[in-house]
């Protein structure tokens, strides 16, 4: 009897299962409805995904994307999304302190201790979040990738921008309303698409889901979804104050991979007292990440020799070995 399927066409299958795109599915907490994605069906210890933004402030589960295919394979993971960021429901008042609080809900509800992922600036939330007790009891540990460094330099290196948008706030969504920032959005856009085709190697093209990201795309464009990024972003001055003063329990192993994503700036920027700020919170992000990560003998800070911040989908590789790394020595 002649075969009906050859290796490569299972395999094929395979991957197609994996990165189609799905209905959206939603976790009600705290009476808001946040959007989840969940990947993966081993026994091994859940993953619980959280995003940040990159430059122009896009912080939702597309930055995921390729990361959680990836990771998927080996890991049951979940991606949940901030209140007012992605297809999560829109609240009037969206920070990453009002997200600490719906994160602590969701995993008081699980039955086992799982490991928090969090890329960028997610890690205010999940460092808010654990100062509640019984919440660190419920996690195993963590890996921070390209966390937000918070010193008081870094705070004001981070909030110049952030500040200007809070001080001039109707200015700013009048601006947007009026479709006056239409056009250089969809350029932005475009450009990270642009990027993204550039830094996925061959070797990983296979996990990424242009489709899914091209529905976060579509979303970003949006006015209304653009209002509501930057509304998140006035209260990151307040989130990074908090978070200063919320560090990780001792207890909890944190690995910490961290990109040059900084240097790369210097490169485009011609004021020197901007380039000074940056090398001093650059810097700052690393001795302040060896040593949180040294608190804990699990723990581990890992330089990544790379300009690139989007680790997500550069080096999934060395996620999976972070989480290892906290799971074998648990």
């Amino acid at each position: 009897m002649k075969k009906l399927f050859t290796t490569t066409s299972v395999l094929l299958i395979a991957l197609l299962f994996l990165t189609t795109t799905k209905a959206q599915e939603y976790i009600d907490l705290d009476n808001v409805k946040l959007a989840s994605n969940n990947k993966g069906m081993s026994n091994k210890t859940l993953l619980l995904l959280l995003s940040g933004p990159t430059d122009n402030w896009h912080s939702d589960q597309a930055w995921w994307i390729l990361g959680q295919n990836y990771l998927s394979q080996t890991y049951p993971t979940i991606g949940l999304e901030r209140a007012g960021q992605g297809f999560s429901e829109i609240i009037e008042k969206p920070s990453y302190t009002d997200f600490s609080k719906r994160l602590s809900q969701y995993i008081k509800q699980q039955k086992q201790p799982l490991i928090i992922v969090a890329f960028a600036s997610s890690n205010l939330s999940v460092q808010i979040m654990l100062q509640d007790s019984k919440v660190a009891k419920k996690v195993k540990g963590i890996v921070f990738i390209d966390p937000d460094v918070l010193t008081e330099h870094s705070i004001k290196h981070y909030t110049g921008e952030s500040e200007g948008y809070r001080k001039n706030w109707q200015q700013l969504e009048d601006y947007i309303k009026a479709g006056k920032y239409q056009q250089r959005i969809n350029e932005k856009i475009d450009a990270e698409r642009k990027h993204l085709t550039k830094i996925i190697n061959g070797e990983l093209q296979q996990f990424m889901d242009w489709n899914l990201y091209a529905r976060f795309e579509n979303l970003r464009r949006k006015p209304e979804y653009q209002i509501n990024k930057f509304k998140e972003v006035t209260a990151y001055k307040v989130d990074l104050k908090i978070a200063m003063d919320s560090p990780v329990p001792v207890n909890i192993p944190v690995v910490i991979l961290d990109s040059d994503f900084e240097t790369g700036y210097l490169e485009t920027i011609k004021n020197e007292q901007v380039k000074v700020s940056i090398i001093q919170w650059r810097d700052e992000g690393k001795a302040q990440f060896f040593n949180m990560a040294s608190k804990n003998p699990c723990g581990a800070y890992w330089p990544i020799d790379s300009q690139e911040h989007l680790v997500t989908f550069t080096h999934p590789h060395l996620i999976q070995r972070a989480v290892e790394r906290i799971e074998n020595c648990n």
